[in-house]
């Protein structure tokens, strides 16, 4: 399962904006796992708000959602960020997990399904994207860079990867984050007020740093 959501959603107030932004990520995440060889019709999706998560087929292996998925997702932003204006560009965060989830008439629940939210939520995956000016940065668990990233051969390296604290609520754990270099026509994303959005996601990392280290304190 994988999870997406945009930076500095809601920095854009102004509501047509905010739908088209809605809507390129569905188009965007839909294409890509297309292009995977990700059934969308076998997948189980929800809506939220500023992104969405995704519940792959059965048929899809992790690592198709490791790699291939990654790399059209990138392409797929950076497709849109080519032809889109500076108020409707996109940073796009993604994070990958796996685990047992439960479906009812509501949707997915599980404890996999709460640790991939935190994954998402995790302030080094923040602090990433707004420290490199990109358009997109990937964050997969722990278990998953053990199990799958460690020993995989393609276009990402595992040595690319970086070990980061994830300490969201309850969740204390470590993550791997990824982010590819910068795009060669230099755009920059992220609409009016992006920078003070980027300054506002720094001051909360450190934040959420100190209040770690004072609640650690004997």
């Amino acid at each position: 399962m994988f999870a997406v959501d945009i930076a500095s959603f809601g920095a854009r107030r102004d509501p047509d904006v905010q739908r088209h932004l809605r809507s390129s990520v569905h188009r965007i995440v839909r294409e890509a796992c297309r292009a995977a060889g990700v059934s969308w019709d076998a997948c189980h999706w929800e809506d939220r708000g500023d992104g969405l998560f995704v519940i792959a087929g059965a048929e899809a292996g992790i690592d198709i959602l490791l790699e291939p998925l990654v790399v059209q997702l990138l392409a797929g932003v950076r497709r849109h960020n080519k032809l889109a204006n500076r108020e409707a560009q996109i940073q796009l965060r993604v994070a990958v997990h796996a685990g047992y989830l439960h479906l009812d008439e509501h949707g997915a629940t599980g404890v996999a399904l709460n640790h991939l939210f935190r994954l998402l939520g995790a302030a080094p995956l923040k602090y990433r994207l707004a420290e490199m000016s990109g358009d997109f940065a990937l964050i997969v668990s722990h278990h998953l860079y053990e199990e799958v990233v460690a020993y995989s051969v393609g276009v990402i390296e595992p040595s690319a990867f970086t070990c980061v604290p994830v300490r969201v609520k309850e969740t204390h754990d470590r993550g791997w984050v990824w982010s590819p270099p910068p795009s060669a026509n230099g755009t920059l994303v992220g609409g009016p007020g992006a920078p003070a959005d980027q300054l506002m996601v720094l001051l909360a990392a450190l934040i959420s740093r100190l209040d770690e280290i004072v609640q650690h304190r004997p």
